[in-house]
């Protein structure tokens, strides 16, 4: 992520994001499969220990890492959040690797046909992939009040995993817009791993409203 500027990261990360403008509750995919075994070295700390930071009205974002504020196009709120990771940390020969994830928030007034994360992300695909990423699939989560849909994929030139999180919250009559995109690189005797559930031991999206529908 280094050699283009923040600003291009972010619109490498979240094509057309910007263009439209501008007691915590913990979510959690239910989805998600937990790491096979957990190294406990790489065990993360009590969730009241993890930095993080507001990215829109009531809604913020945590990550064990390093988490640094920034600003994007227009001054809306991006978040770098990156830590170190170790993959398969099941064997006796664990690769050592990172995670970098980008997150941003924008709001707007509730409407049914933008309430369609699969949508949001039908728009930017072919764009996406002449940049060349290449989605593997995509997971689902619909709730009443919040929808997530995570697609997960992997980057040529060079190689890079990539998990790119879509989460719609509704809040009465706000639609909140929430992006997650989470970059990773590791050494050779990898393959193609599992990624996503880093992404949900390291990371969280909380909330102080409760919206209906999500899960932690």
């Amino acid at each position: 992520m280094k050699g283009r500027g923040f600003v291009s990261d972010v619109e490498l990360a979240f094509p057309g994001f910007f263009a439209r403008g501008k007691g915590f509750l913990v979510f959690a995919a239910a989805f998600a499969a937990p790491l096979a075994a957990q190294n406990p070295a790489m065990a993360p700390p009590p969730l009241a220990e993890w930095p993080g930071a507001e990215i829109a009205s009531g809604v913020a974002f945590q990550g064990d890492g390093s988490v640094t504020l920034q600003a994007g196009e227009g001054g809306l709120p991006v978040l770098a959040f990156w830590r170190p990771v170790l993959f398969r940390e099941d064997t006796d020969r664990p690769v050592a690797g990172r995670m970098d994830c980008l997150v941003a928030a924008s709001e707007a007034p509730f409407a049914d046909d933008a309430f369609d994360p699969e949508a949001r992300h039908d728009a930017v695909a072919d764009r996406r992939r002449e940049q060349g990423f290449y989605d593997r699939k995509r997971l689902r989560d619909y709730g009443e009040s919040v929808r997530r849909l995570d697609v997960v994929g992997r980057r040529h030139n060079p190689s890079r995993p990539y998990v790119l999180t879509y989460m719609l919250v509704r809040d009465g009559e706000r639609l909140i817009d929430i992006r997650r995109n989470c970059t990773f690189v590791h050494g050779d005797g990898v393959g193609n791993p599992d990624v996503l559930p880093y992404v949900e031991r390291y990371t969280r999206l909380i909330f102080d409203f409760g919206p209906e529908g999500a899960t932690g």
